[in-house]
């Protein structure tokens, strides 16, 4: 058996106007980094078309995307992350396998 990296992008976010705080949530799986961040790259421009301009504050690193109200980040945040992880019982070194949500 070996070890295969795996890159999992997860989101949460928080509205407590709206009573609404989502548990972090998987939003696809990919053994190929240049893809979770296409993946990555699309969800970002999607939430942004979302948000209303009370998510007046942006924050980016390479993997990890967050805009929220300023002086209210706990209470009003959208948060997406790419999450490095291993699979450790991959059983064939030259299987390709997609995986995604």
């Amino acid at each position: 058996m070996i070890k295969k990296e795996i890159y999992t992008i997860i989101m949460t976010s928080a509205n407590a106007d709206h009573g609404f705080f989502q548990d972090p949530t998987p939003n696809g799986s990919f053994l190929s980094f240049e893809k979770a961040q296409e993946r990555f790259e699309k969800q970002i421009a999607e939430e942004k078309s979302n948000l209303t301009s009370r998510y007046d504050t942006e924050n980016r690193e390479e993997t990890v995307w967050e805009m929220y109200e300023d002086g209210y980040a706990a209470s009003c945040f959208v948060r997406i992350e790419i999450v490095t992880s291993e699979i450790e019982d991959w059983p064939v070194s030259d299987v390709p396998v997609a995986i995604s949500t």
